[in-house]
């Protein structure tokens, strides 16, 4: 069996992976040679490319570093074939939570307008909000958004959760609706929360018809995929201020366009696709293909089996908690 970690990892995450296959050959490469390294491939663990994937002749698993994988980018010859995918969702819940809570906390307690204040030398009140007692709505409910229901509920504010597949409804969460009630949901939140995967159903769910039945004081915060959010709608309201301000770490094409109305708008902070950036994402993606390589070896399901045709795993097959996972070297 020969796995292929593409791109490199730091040496002692190498030595994990030898660790847990022995009997294995276990090489990484750059991305300038990954095709020739992965045409004896059996296991790539990182990125892959149609090409990649028509030259890997014994490749029967990919585990991609991602949580999100938009299914039409999956390439055909994947999609076609019987190699199983997983992807990184719910690994990098962690930070990401983090991030879009931390993104909804400058917005409400108005940290960026005395930011902009700052920089003019005015002493200045802003607009202040409570997150204590506020509407939270987080459309996607896997690990990310999960994550995030935990830390808004240590705020004790009121949490309803949007899902495709529904699931166990932790007692920290009022409700978990189907997408059928989006309109329902986002009519009363305070914030809107997007941890949702990219596909026809969520393209422009955010777009002017929603931002008109938004409340005016509501935020918006997407960790997840910029074509989640209509752009051109979202400049627009924020203009009008039909909603009270946006926390983007996503857009729709990136990097944003130094002639994007975005970057001028006071009520929208801008981050450059970072949320699941930390100092242990690669101890977490590792640790968590280790645990999918052990399942694999036992010939079990593995965790985050992505359905090819949507881009994203069952309920069933979702990681329960990354916390869980030794991510130790």
């Amino acid at each position: 069996m020969k796995i292929v970690l593409n791109p490199e990892v730091e040496d002692e995450l190498f030595k994990k992976v030898k660790r847990t296959a022995p009997d294995a050959t276990v090489v990484m490469t750059s991305r300038e040679g990954a095709a020739a390294e992965c045409e004896d491939a059996e296991i790539i663990f990182g990125n892959y490319t149609a090409d990649i994937v028509k030259g890997a002749k014994n490749l029967k698993w990919i585990q991609t570093t991602s949580a999100g994988m938009d299914a039409n980018r999956i390439p055909l010859e994947l999609k076609d074939s019987d190699i199983i995918v997983s992807n990184a969702s719910g690994v990098h819940a962690i930070q990401v939570a983090e991030h879009g809570f931390a993104l909804m906390m400058a917005l409400m307690r108005g940290i960026n307008e005395s930011f902009y204040n700052k920089l003019e030398n005015t002493w200045q009140r802003t607009t202040l909000t409570d997150i204590y007692a506020s509407t939270i709505v987080i459309v996607g409910f896997g690990g990310i958004g999960r994550k995030f229901a935990e830390q808004a509920a240590a705020f004790q504010a009121r949490i309803i959760a949007l899902d495709v597949q529904g699931g166990e409804k932790p007692d920290y969460v009022e409700n978990i609706w189907p997408m059928n009630r989006f309109d329902e949901a986002v009519k009363q939140a305070d914030v809107v929360f997007l941890a949702c995967p990219h596909t026809d159903e969520t393209d422009k769910l955010i777009n002017a018809h929603c931002l008109d039945i938004m409340k005016e004081t509501a935020y918006v915060i997407n960790t997840a995929r910029g074509r989640i959010v209509d752009e051109a709608a979202m400049i627009e309201g924020l203009k009008a201020k039909k909603i009270a301000g946006a926390g983007l770490d996503v857009t729709e094409v990136e990097p944003l366009s130094a002639d994007s109305e975005l970057w001028g708008l006071k009520n929208c902070i801008l981050t450059p696709h970072a949320a699941g950036g930390s100092p242990k994402r690669h101890h977490r993606t590792v640790g968590f293909f280790c645990e999918n390589l052990k399942r694999y070896m036992a010939g079990e399901s593995i965790q985050n089996e992505i359905d090819k045709n949507v881009g994203y795993p069952d309920k069933e097959k979702r990681v329960a908690d990354i916390r869980e996972v030794d991510t130790t070297a």
